[in-house]
């Protein structure tokens, strides 16, 4: 069973508050809660927050994980470079302003999806 989306996402802010009020904004475009698992200081760029983030999934078969999961994130940006799926019924995405994605929510610059049905 697929239960979890494990999130990642670079956020222009400047401090945990301002990535908690990114995170309120992620949650409101997808009607769905989501949890930080964890915020620090992009090592790369400074200006950037890295966050990692989990939202329910809870879907039974890979297909139907892959379309909730893509109905999801076409809410918070278009368009997503989908991976190649994995051995394990894995799969994952990426947008990002730099190849021309656009965000629904102000700060997010880089996010990218992962799922698997493993724990």
């Amino acid at each position: 069973m697929f239960e979890t989306i494990r999130w990642r996402c670079h956020v222009r802010v400047s401090d945990r508050r301002g990535a908690e009020r990114v995170v309120g904004q992620l949650v409101a475009r997808l009607d769905r809660t989501m949890q930080i698992e964890s915020y620090e200081r992009y090592w790369k760029y400074p200006e950037l927050a890295e966050l990692r983030l989990t939202s329910p999934l809870e879907s039974a078969s890979p297909d139907a994980a892959l379309l909730t999961v893509l109905q999801r994130a076409w809410r918070i940006a278009t368009p997503w470079g989908l991976g190649a799926p994995g051995s394990d019924n894995e799969f994952d995405g990426v947008a990002s302003v730099d190849i021309g994605s656009r965000f629904a929510v102000p700060g997010v610059e880089w996010m990218e999806f992962y799922v698997t049905d493993r724990r």
